[in-house]
């Protein structure tokens, strides 16, 4: 098969903030700017948006051609992606996030492994902050092997980087609703039933992080999110109790830091 001459689809889900005002039209434009072109771009847009933002899609809109899922009550990301996965006509999907930058080889480089057998593929990526400034490149386990080593201890994939299958994210009923982890869920469940991962050895996306992801991984909500994600390990025999109690409160240790101190235990620690 000529790889250029496969359909596949590019799942993008956004909300009315003020990253996504600034960053959806580069990450539009990467995707379009791709050496091979998706078949169909979908955008899930969650919750009730101002007048104003409507117009800022409907603008997009004209240059690119988007399909738009308005949800008009906000269900959250999971239930967003899941929503535009039926949307989705194609058996093969590419995630993409909506202050993001995909290099022009993303699709070209992914799409192989999809037609050659792989159930989900995934890269490392290069964070940069609000401004623009590099910051790190986030390296991620390579093989299926070190993949399913590592997940009882934190996420292997960069959600923004990943293409899989449409039939196999439904048969296992696409992503669980878990706070800010719901991609980690999904892993979970795909391994479980014993998929088929891989990661390149190549940083494919070019990713907004900084202060604002840092902020977001902090806090109360966190860790109950974190207690539900050991269950979810657990429940799946990814983990053994041990393992999770230890991780659990390491992890609720960092996520009570003050931000700029977390911060600084991402960029030293999780990062490459």
């Amino acid at each position: 098969m000529q790889y250029s001459l496969a359909k596949f689809s590019v799942l993008l889900p956004i909300l009315e903030r003020v990253d996504i005002l600034k960053g959806l039209p580069s990450a539009l434009k990467s995707i379009f700017e791709n050496t091979i072109h998706p078949d169909q771009v979908v955008v899930t847009v969650d919750g009730k948006v101002s007048e104003g933002f409507k117009k800022f899609i409907d603008n997009l809109v004209s240059i690119y051609p988007l399909e738009i899922v308005w949800i008009n009550k906000k269900v959250g990301l999971d239930r967003a992606l899941n929503i535009g996965i039926l949307k989705c006509r194609n058996e093969f999907i590419f995630r993409a996030d909506g202050d993001d930058i995909n290099l022009k080889d993303r699709f070209e480089t992914q799409l192989p492994f999809l037609i050659n057998g792989y159930d989900v593929i995934g890269s490392n990526i290069d964070e940069y902050d609000e401004k623009g400034n590099f910051l790190c490149t986030k390296k991620v386990p390579l093989s299926m092997q070190a993949i399913n080593k590592t997940i009882p201890f934190r996420n292997p994939l960069n959600h923004m980087t990943v293409a899989y299958k449409k039939s196999v994210i439904l048969s296992v009923n696409g992503y669980p609703e878990l706070f800010l982890k719901g991609d980690y869920g999904l892993w979970i469940k795909l391994k479980e039933r014993g998929f088929k991962f891989k990661n390149i050895d190549r940083s494919l996306v070019k990713a907004t992080t900084g202060l604002r992801m840092i902020k977001d991984r902090g806090g109360i909500k966190y860790i109950f999110s974190e207690f539900k994600l050991q269950c979810f390990l657990l429940s799946h025999n990814q983990t053994n109790f041990l393992i999770a109690i230890i991780i659990f409160f390491f992890r609720s240790l960092v996520f009570m830091l003050p931000i700029k101190y977390r911060n600084y235990f991402y960029l030293k620690f999780l990062r490459n």
